[in-house]
């Protein structure tokens, strides 16, 4: 199958989820540790554990939209969509882990919260109407044909 240059694309941006993810865990499991352990780093395990799995479910999501490209057929702004996504979602999830916060509160009195919270949201809404798009050209178009 001819992944063509979006789902080439896709295929190595979810490598490198991957590798955030992995490289989450191994901070997550750090953070877990007693705060006597001199292998204790100081910040609070579940926003980690949120860039882990957040990682981890965006990688599977490009790979299955990578494994779908020759369906949809080349569509470079859609990708650029999806891809833009992913790494605004992710940053904002790497500085929530960095600073102990979820970014999940409306209302919340540390000044960096909202911020947080508005580029987890930007970021999520960028890939959901890219997914969106990606699924209407794929209802749109018709499989490729696999004859040899």
């Amino acid at each position: 199958m001819n992944l063509g240059r979006e789902g080439v694309g896709l295929v190595r941006h979810g490598a490198v989820e991957l590798v955030v993810a992995a490289i989450a865990a191994g901070w997550e499991r750090l953070a877990m540790q007693m705060p006597s352990s001199p292998y204790h780093v100081g910040v609070l395990a579940e926003p980690i554990g949120d860039l882990k799995r957040g990682a981890f479910a965006l990688a599977i999501v490009l790979f299955v939209a990578a494994w779908l490209s020759p369906w949809t057929g080349p569509s470079r702004w859609v990708a650029w969509l999806i891809h833009g996504g992913v790494v605004i979602t992710v940053v904002g999830l790497v500085y929530g882990a960095a600073t102990g916060m979820k970014g999940v509160q409306f209302e919340d009195p540390r000044p960096d919260s909202s911020a947080l919270l508005a580029t987890r949201l930007a970021g999520e809404v960028i890939l959901a109407v890219g997914l969106v798009a990606w699924v209407l050209r794929l209802l749109r178009t018709r499989p490729p044909d696999s004859s040899p």
